[in-house]
């Protein structure tokens, strides 16, 4: 910020130097620089949560201690982003459930998935797309309802768009959501309003990569795509003991349940917006089955499914009424949902402690790896106890800021 730059030089060059690795995060251009790898979208986004910095002086600050409180500002940031997603979450679901109920998901989206273990704890680019989508669909509600404004319909579509230019693999969403605005009872210019709304953060990101890299798609891993066996690979999202949704979010059982009686039921309540998570979720699983690090590199659980998160709560309301009428499903969902808590505790609290994904080798060259029982990763996380090394630091930071230097060398802390 202090730099007035959007180039990453100096950053690049001490990864190099100091921690002796050229970051995936860093591309170099043609022109000679080095940019972010991701999407300029959300940096874009969180830009007025950094602006406290502003005051520092930055540019002269070491690289290590711009890194370091780049981890800080990160963490919070990550998890303004994904409160602000369970806030909206229950604005949503009260649209279409009961308090009772509205409630009991939100729990579930906010802390039985990696909504917690992931979104919030660093800024992937997945609690900013949970966000997006949910108030997507949120304007999409609020427009049916309203039809004589176009404000929520242009607001449905910048949602959808944005989710897009943060993350080019949410594109399906917004055209489905797009096909629905269109096919819609919504009058011709609530229609144009939806698409302008999703065009103008597309394009933007979309030019922004072509004037930067030289490609609409800038440093999209394409080539990560190819022909595997898409039944392991979907069955590796779901069961894998170390990356199976099911294993670390048994919760969502209930939502595969909530299908199978949503297509039963003749009458079907909200009929658009299940359509709507139902084919997300279809798609999102059958694109990531394609890539060739379908787990997702190092990281805790099903990270590459945190996207579609939102869906996957929103298809377990025809269960609800199961879980609201029986004693045995209000049982069945406690405890799903109570082990699903348990598993995102281990994964905010204790993971990356036991270094499941290194060792004893790397999980993205012995994929295999993913499927041991007995040396799986919520265990290997659980056994290693909690990370305390950043609450230590954090401490020394405020009271005794001058030793921040020899604490830092005295833990061995690798700072990126």
């Amino acid at each position: 910020m202090s730099a007035h730059t959007i180039t990453l030089d100096r950053f690049a060059e001490w990864y190099r130097g100091t921690q002796h690795m050229n970051a995936v995060w860093f591309t170099r251009a043609g022109d000679g620089h080095y940019y972010s790898s991701y999407s300029i979208a959300l940096p874009l986004l969180i830009t007025p949560l950094y602006a406290p910095l502003a005051a520092l002086d930055i540019q002269r600050m070491p690289v290590d201690r711009i890194v370091l409180l780049a981890r800080i500002t990160e963490k919070i940031s990550a998890s303004l982003i994904a409160a602000l997603s369970v806030v909206a979450f229950l604005a949503l679901a009260g649209k279409l459930v009961n308090a009772t109920s509205a409630w009991l998901l939100t729990v579930a989206y906010a802390f039985g998935s990696s909504t917690w273990s992931i979104s919030s704890q660093a800024l992937w680019q997945h609690g900013a797309s949970e966000l997006a989508f949910i108030l997507a669909l949120w304007f999409l509600i609020r427009e049916t309802e309203n039809p004589a404004h176009i404000l929520f319909a242009a607001l449905a579509g910048w949602c959808a768009g944005f989710g897009v230019a943060i993350r080019l693999s949410n594109a399906f969403p917004c055209i489905v959501m797009a096909a629905y605005a269109g096919l819609s009872h919504w009058r011709p210019r609530s229609k144009v309003a939806f698409g302008c709304g999703a065009v103008l953060p597309v394009a933007a990101v979309l030019i922004y990569n072509l004037r930067i890299f030289g490609s609409a798609l800038g440093t999209y891993p394409a080539g990560w795509l190819l022909k595997g066996s898409l039944m392991d690979d979907i069955a590796g999202l779901l069961i894998s003991p170390s990356r199976g949704l099911l294993v670390f979010c048994p919760v969502f059982l209930f939502s595969a349940i909530g299908v199978y009686l949503w297509l039963r039921t003749a009458q079907k309540p909200n009929a658009p917006i299940y359509v709507i998570c139902l084919l997300v979720v279809a798609a999102h699983f059958l694109t990531l089955a394609r890539y060739r690090l379908w787990w997702g590199g190092f990281s805790y659980g099903p990270r590459l499914t945190t996207d579609v998160i939102p869906c996957l709560v929103i298809l377990m309301i025809p269960a609800m009424r199961l879980v609201e009428t029986s004693g045995v499903w209000k049982s069945a969902f406690g405890a799903a949902l109570a082990f699903s808590i348990f598993v995102q505790v281990i994964g905010a609290f204790c993971y990356p402690n036991g270094h499941w994904d290194s060792l004893p080798r790397s999980v993205d060259q012995y994929p295999e790896r993913l499927w041991d029982w007995r040396d799986n990763q919520i265990a290997r996380s659980a056994s290693a106890g909690p990370v305390l090394a950043p609450y230590r630091l954090g401490w020394i930071c405020i009271t005794h800021p001058e030793s921040l230097d020899s604490a830092l060398k005295q833990q061995d802390v690798t700072l990126w």
